[in-house]
């Protein structure tokens, strides 16, 4: 069975056809929206990339355990943090290349503080 997630504005550029989905309901911390419980959805089976909203086509074996399943009422994308993952004997390495470019946000209105952030990079034509 064939899902579609209409994400609004542009996805990560790495999110590729083979990748796989997961999605978490969000839910209010401290005024954060924060999740702690991952689920998994299916593979991704086609990509359409939009210049305001993308669609993104999943191969799921369960319908029960999607967002607008049975066990995840809410239809609304935005109720759900949506995350992806490569496919490990495919892509079993770490990420390669020479530049990364990372926009981190903070949308609360009180200061928050980044302890660390780390990455494991390999040069790709090395």
């Amino acid at each position: 069975m064939i899902v579609e997630y209409t994400i609004q504005g542009e996805i990560n550029a790495s999110v590729q056809v083979g990748d796989n989905v997961y999605f978490s309901l969000k839910t209010l911390d401290s005024s954060y929206e924060t999740s702690s419980e991952f689920t998994y959805s299916g593979i991704i089976d086609s990509i359409a990339k939009g210049l305001s909203s993308s669609v993104i086509s999943v191969e799921v074996d369960n319908y029960n355990n999607v967002p607008g399943g049975s066990n995840y009422q809410s239809v609304d994308i935005n109720d759900y943090f949506l995350f992806f993952s490569k496919d490990s004997s495919v892509n079993i390495n770490r990420i390669k290349g020479y530049y990364a470019n990372v926009t981190m946000k903070n949308d609360s209105n009180d200061k928050a503080e980044l302890f660390t952030v780390g990455a494991e990079i390999q040069p790709s034509s090395k």
